[in-house]
């Protein structure tokens, strides 16, 4: 038989079988060999019992099979089936065929919202059957599957579990919203599932992270908003902190962020941050990301626009750490964050605060972080992040704050923008713009230990008050009790002229000039190098050129002039300490605006001169940190590296110590046309490494890039406390009183001793 097969597709084969008791038939019966040639390459076979009583039509086979034409056209064979039963009664044997019957198979119609997908291309499903069927066990007619994943059902049991989220449910097997596939049945999950729609499903390790329209668990034991976490080794639901204000739409493990974010994405404007009883809300755009190390919301993706759809690779625990986000956005970067950030060694960007208890705008909505450093009372102690600028913490502290458990917490109300910070054992100085009003006059001693600040005498300006007070940078001088103050002041103490630098003892809290000051004009950044202090500024002296850089030599107690420092062509801005690879030396980098054309420049004292290395930035560039950095720390994939560069490790600038490269930060506009944040210098090229953008999407800067390093070793006495002090005196009074005694009863005791003996 050859059917005309009108379009290529799936078809089922059916054959009709005349009834045998009507034609006395049946011991002569037997089962029919059916062979359906399909593509011309393949067929299959089947046997067809034909020992029905009454007329029927039965399945035979199914398959693909190609469109009839005049090449090919699909043929079906009978034959009697050389396995068939036969009754020994009969004389002959035959098989009966009525008809053939040929239906394409358009879907199935029992699929419940969920079908599988077998990709195994190679298997006989491509002939015999739909690549796609569905479950074993489906869920109950009218059930709408909105999300699948697949993951690990618990410790116990390492089969793959398939999780089932979207509008459904089933009372008799106990499930609501979300169910498990396993061992072809669908089981609940603990607390019945979710009472609501489960619009997304993302796996993180052993949790299930779930998204989309619910208020908690269907038991009612649980309360979730609209996203929650199911726990498969414990088998228990986790609330994400207060959840998120809408419905939730996606939610993918975020692999840029590390193996530990999932971002959930959908139409709502807020999330909940902190604990039950103490929530906070905060404004998103739709998108957010939870970190399941930390239990908290963290910092998303910079996305100036509404997005539409998010995908990560991760598929398979696969390593790619690439995300794609579409939708109508004005600007983009990798994270959000306030102020500061965090550099891994593997060179990738983190978030440092929990979402919600970042730095925020002060009061009339400026916001800068200009210094950070990390906060240690001594070696071996640990440290603290702290930062200062112009801003405000959730807890009311102002423009500067400690970084403690995720948290920005206030370490005082400086009322003025703060430039610079350093520490000296347990005080913390802060330093920067006065604002006499606010009650901030340019420096601020904090002790640490007792959270409180430490008792020092103000600057003064030209004027005899603390308005025009500005201290640019306070320096700490290894292994004395000496911190040197530098900036825009002419006094101390209102009776010490002390004009643009002044020293500070920490141990008698008293104020000293450098010897005979040479400087005229304020102290832009100050740098200890051995036994030496240079100072940058602009100094002007009646009509000698203007200088921009000083040394103060501590063993011979002189200011001098620096080798070769005329040919700085401007004031200057920083300067960073150089090594020669090993360890720092006497050299140094400068960096400042040139008085011609205000372009940047950027030059190295090498120990001996000033010398120019091969060095070309735009002119609108600016420059706010240099940082020698070991090649070694920077990935090849960054710096562009072959193989043998990479290895041998050499620079070809001699500016720069071997090993090494430069990490300069501002704005940079590079000589590729590039604008980069922060970018490394090497072998006479660019590499641009960190871009930033602000709120409004134009692009932004890096003020500060600080490791955490030792603390300085200082001399600090140690007092001791009034109590004990008081103790002591009285003991020492005690052991007079007594002593005094003692001898009055000695001298009593010899003299009456002398008067026995005498009248004897």
């Amino acid at each position: 038989m050859v059917p005309f097969v009108p379009e290529s597709g799936f078809y089922k084969l059916y054959m009709s079988i005349p009834g045998c008791q009507n034609t006395n038939t049946c011991i002569s019966r037997t089962s029919a060999k059916v062979t359906w040639l399909m593509n011309g390459k393949n067929s299959i076979v089947t046997t067809i019992k034909q020992h029905n009583l009454v007329d029927d039509e039965v399945e035979v086979l199914s398959g693909y099979v190609p469109a009839s034409s005049q090449n090919f056209s699909s043929a079906i064979y009978v034959q009697l089936a050389s396995d068939g039963t036969v009754d020994p009664q009969a004389a002959t044997v035959e098989v009966v065929v009525d008809s053939f019957r040929l239906e394409r198979i358009t879907s199935y119609t029992n699929l419940n919202g969920v079908l599988q997908l077998h990709d195994d291309l190679t298997s006989d499903l491509q002939v015999n059957r739909p690549l796609y069927e569905p479950l074993s066990a489906g869920l109950p007619t009218g059930s709408q599957v909105y999300s699948a994943t697949h993951g690990v059902s618990n410790d116990t049991n390492p089969e793959d579990t398939l999780f089932l989220g979207g509008q459904f449910f089933d009372s008799d097997q106990g499930y609501y919203s979300i169910a498990q596939y396993r061992d072809d049945k669908v089981t609940a999950l603990s607390s019945a599932g979710l009472w609501g729609d489960v619009r997304a499903m993302a796996f993180v390790g052993a949790s299930l992270y779930v998204g989309g329209s619910f208020n908690g668990t269907a038991d009612f034991a649980t309360a979730l908003g609209n996203v929650g976490e199911y726990n498969t080794t414990d088998q228990k639901w986790y609330p994400m902190a207060g959840g998120v204000g809408g419905v939730v739409s996606t939610a993918v493990p975020y692999a840029p962020f590390g193996p530990r974010a999932v971002a959930f994405m959908g139409d709502f404007k807020s999330i909940y941050a902190g604990e039950a009883d103490d929530l906070l809300e905060l404004g998103v755009e739709g998108l957010a990301m939870w970190d399941a190390l930390a239990g908290g919301w963290t910092n998303t993706p910079f996305l100036q626009g509404q997005p539409s759809m998010l995908y990560s690779d991760t598929w398979k625990d696969g390593q790619d750490s690439v995300a794609f986000a579409a939708g109508e956005f004005t600007a983009a970067a990798a994270l959000e964050a306030n102020g500061a950030v965090l550099l891994t060694p593997s060179q990738n960007i983190q978030a440092i605060d929990m979402m919600g208890y970042d730095l925020q705008p002060d009061t009339q909505g400026r916001f800068m972080v200009n210094a950070g450093l990390w906060y240690a009372k001594s070696n071996g102690s640990t440290p603290a992040l702290v930062v200062g600028g112009r801003f405000s913490t959730l807890d009311g502290g102002a423009n500067v704050a400690r970084l403690q458990d995720g948290k920005w917490q206030q370490l005082g109300d400086i009322g003025g923008e703060v430039l610079t910070l350093n520490n000296a054992a347990n005080l913390l100085f802060v330093g920067g713009v006065a604002n006499v009003s606010a009650g901030f006059t340019g420096l601020t001693v904090l002790d640490m230990d007792k959270g409180r600040e430490y008792n020092t005498q103000r600057l003064q300006g030209p004027d005899g008050d603390s308005t025009d007070v500005r201290v640019n940078r306070v320096a700490i001088r290894a292994d004395t009790s000496m911190v040197v103050v530098g900036g825009n002041f002419t006094a101390a103490g209102g009776m010490l002229e002390c004009p643009y630098i002044c020293t500070l003892d920490i141990n008698e809290g008293q104020w000293s000039p450098l010897a005979t000051s040479a400087l005229i004009g304020p102290v832009t950044d100050l740098l200890f190098t051995r036994d030496s202090l240079v100072v940058a500024g602009t100094f002007k002296n009646g009509t000698q050129p203007t200088r921009y850089l000083q040394r103060y030599d501590f063993s011979i107690n002189v200011w001098s002039d620096i080798d070769g420092a005329d040919r700085v062509p401007g004031p200057v801005t920083v300067l960073t300490a150089a090594s020669d690879g090993t360890e720092t030396t006497d050299g140094f980098y400068i960096t400042g605006v040139s008085m011609d054309d205000a372009s940047p420049y950027f030059f190295k004292y090498d120990g001996t001169t000033v010398v120019s290395p091969d060095f070309t930035i735009g002119a609108q560039s600016t420059i706010n940190g240099v940082l020698e950095v070991p090649r070694s720390r920077i990935p090849s994939s960054v710096l562009g590296d072959s193989k043998s560069q990479t290895l041998s490790r050499r620079s070809d600038n001699p500016v720069i110590p071997a090993g090494y490269v430069l990490a300069i930060s501002g704005d940079l506009f590079l000589p590729s046309g590039q604008r980069a944040s922060n970018a490394f210098f090497y072998n006479n090229e660019w590499v641009p490494f960190l871009s930033t953008v602000q709120n409004d999407g134009s692009p932004g800067y890096v003020t500060s890039v600080f490791f955490e390093i030792p603390p300085t070793n200082v001399y600090q006495r140690q007092r001791l406390s009034v109590a004990l002090v008081i103790i002591i005196a009285i003991a020492i009074a005690l052991g007079i009183t007594l002593l005094i005694v003692v001898v009055g009863l000695v001298y009593i005791y010899l003299r009456n001793r002398r008067e026995a003996a005498a009248t004897a």
